[in-house]
């Protein structure tokens, strides 16, 4: 099996190459959560290539066993770029909500991410946003919003990209849907900022204060 260096520091693939891509979080040299991330490819290859092919593509992949990685795979119909990377966790200490074009569709996993960074730009001085699509809370550019209410935990229903960690911290029962408009976040203590790197138990956390608006 081909054994993938620890990468630093490197750009993403060519989008127009590689239009989609996984973030997968190895811990101690497995692949976490690995079939919510299959399913998310194959459903994606199925409904824009009609077809699916990599279905045994994390067999090939020999991880370094040691403490937590990033593993990514870019991806189109037929090819892949794979790479494993150490990952640092960035601090989010200001936050922003920032509208989003009505139109604007993130629900499959694109390797352009260009809008998604231009709105963090209009941001200026922020971190991160809250993205608020037709008034409504969404995600962040880089992870789905689990929001802490009087010991519950809440996550918006008009998500973005229903990322694979809040997939499971929903069938396990950990966090509830919500419908959560712009004007309920402070109605909420903290939240946090969940994804495939970030676990519910590690992942950025950040008090719900007046200043984040729009």
């Amino acid at each position: 099996m081909p054994t993938f260096e620890s990468v630093k520091n490197l750009h993403s693939p060519d989008p127009n190459r590689f239009p989609f891509f996984e973030t997968i979080r190895i811990a101690c040299g497995l692949a976490v959560h690995a079939d919510m991330h299959l399913e998310r490819m194959r459903r994606t290859c199925l409904f824009h290539y009609n077809e699916f092919q990599f279905g045994k593509i994390l067999d090939s992949i020999e991880f370094p066993n040691k403490g937590f990685m990033k593993l990514n795979i870019w991806y189109n119909q037929h090819e892949t770029e794979i790479r494993i990377s150490d990952y640092v966790q960035v601090a989010i200490k200001k936050i922003k909500m920032v509208e989003c074009d009505p139109e604007f569709d993130y629900s499959y996993k694109y390797t352009d991410r260009n809008y998604l960074n231009n709105l963090l730009k209009s941001a200026s001085g922020a971190d991160e946003i809250i993205i608020v699509k037709n008034g409504f809370v969404t995600d962040t550019t880089k992870a789905n919003i689990v929001f802490d209410k009087n010991g519950k935990l809440y996550t918006p229903d008009t998500y973005l990209l229903n990322g694979t960690m809040r997939q499971y911290l929903l069938q396990t029962g950990k966090i509830i849907e919500k419908t959560i408009r712009a004007e309920d976040i402070t109605t909420f203590r903290k939240m946090y900022f969940i994804n495939a790197m970030n676990p519910l138990e590690t992942a950025p956390v950040v008090k719900c204060t007046p200043e984040i608006q729009l």
